[in-house]
């Protein structure tokens, strides 16, 4: 084996060692084995961590690869450390997510139910970049580190779109969903990276995007009403036209008329809403920006049931604090498609033994 990964291989496993006798974190021990491989350029490097639930001691794996030439696995237990064989013993099959009395949910099962069922068809699509994110974010982990501050907004911002605004609430929620508060830092941490690694991606390239891609981010200030049939929503279209009934009347009316609303995807969205021009269909986009404010546009057939939409106003695009966001996002996006084109993705747990 070249001299080169054996010297990186007696360094991590003394790496392991140390970390063996510190009570870090994991994603501190994790920093601190990223950082004797990184002395070592021709050797990428993978780490696995598992925390103990009872002792709260983390064991460490790490894969040492060559291109071209191999890979070397590294793992030490230290005595009286939990064996191998019992490391996990209560998981009752790897692909199994989630057992609510006796019934028990498979990966495939969950993705399955996300994707078709519950009507979120870029699931898959998020999970592979989730991981592309994940593998950029590991060859510099130093570079995207969150500060403090970086740290309290991500953990505020997600309590926030949650409604968590007490330890209690958020307390219950961890409860329900399963995890931890260590996870939720984890969680937590991955997101402001991932934000640093986005702004990190996009620095300098957003004004000249939206230069050339202005149109895309104008805005048009929207209300819909959806209504279960296509006759009604023709109906409710003349009458506003008409000046017959007003919008908020008729909004009102269209919640307290009967009508299916036990799925999500049968739920009528929000009256008044904010769109911009590149996020939507290129026709519907077209019918809305080509209308002048006031314009009561023809029903449009929708998973909910006939939206019937009126125009409240068009605003061209500034490059304000919101749509330089909104850029970075666009750019982002951009970045990731071209790598997840240059990657290979197996999915494993959709194949059969």
């Amino acid at each position: 084996m070249d001299s080169e990964i054996s010297k990186t291989t007696i360094e991590i496993l003394d790496e392991m060692i140390r970390l063996a006798g510190e009570r870090l974190s994991p994603q501190a021990g994790e920093r601190r084995l990223r950082q004797v491989a990184r002395e070592h350029r021709d050797v990428q490097l993978d780490v696995l961590w598992e925390q103990e639930a009872m002792n709260g001691a983390v064991h460490y794996d790490a894969l040492l690869r060559v291109p071209g030439q191999g890979t070397v696995s590294v793992g030490y237990c230290p005595d009286r450390g939990v064996p191998f064989a019992l490391r996990g013993a209560f998981r009752w099959s790897e692909s199994e997510m989630l057992r609510v009395n006796e019934k028990r949910m498979t990966i495939p099962d969950v993705v399955a139910l996300l994707d078709f069922l519950w009507d979120t068809p870029y699931l898959t699509d998020r999970l592979v970049e989730t991981a592309l994110v994940a593998e950029a974010l590991e060859r510099d982990p130093a570079a995207f580190e969150p500060t403090r501050e970086e740290l309290q907004a991500a953990v505020d911002g997600f309590r926030k779109r949650r409604g968590l605004f007490t330890a209690e609430a958020t307390m219950r929620w961890l409860e329900q969903h399963g995890t931890t508060v260590q996870s939720l830092e984890q969680l937590v941490d991955g997101f402001a990276r991932a934000t640093k690694l986005r702004d990190s991606v996009t620095a300098g390239r957003e004004e000249a995007y939206f230069a050339e891609h202005r149109a895309e981010f104008d805005e048009a200030v929207i209300a819909r009403i959806v209504v279960p049939s296509r006759e009604r929503a023709l109906s409710l279209c003349a009458s506003l036209r008409a000046g017959e009934v007003d919008l908020l009347e008729a909004a009102t009316k269209a919640l307290r008329a009967p009508q299916r609303t036990d799925l999500p995807w049968q739920q009528p969205p929000p009256l008044l809403a904010r769109v911009r021009r590149g996020a939507l269909p290129e026709e519907r986009a077209a019918a809305i920006f080509g209308a002048a404010p006031g314009t009561v546009l023809d029903p449009w057939d929708t998973p909910a049931g006939h939206e019937v939409l009126v125009v409240r106003a068009i605003e061209p695009a500034t490059f304000d604090a919101a749509t330089r966001r909104a850029v970075r996002d666009r750019l982002f996006e951009a970045w990731l498609a071209e790598r997840r084109g240059a990657s290979k993705i197996a999915w494993i747990w959709g194949q059969q033994p």
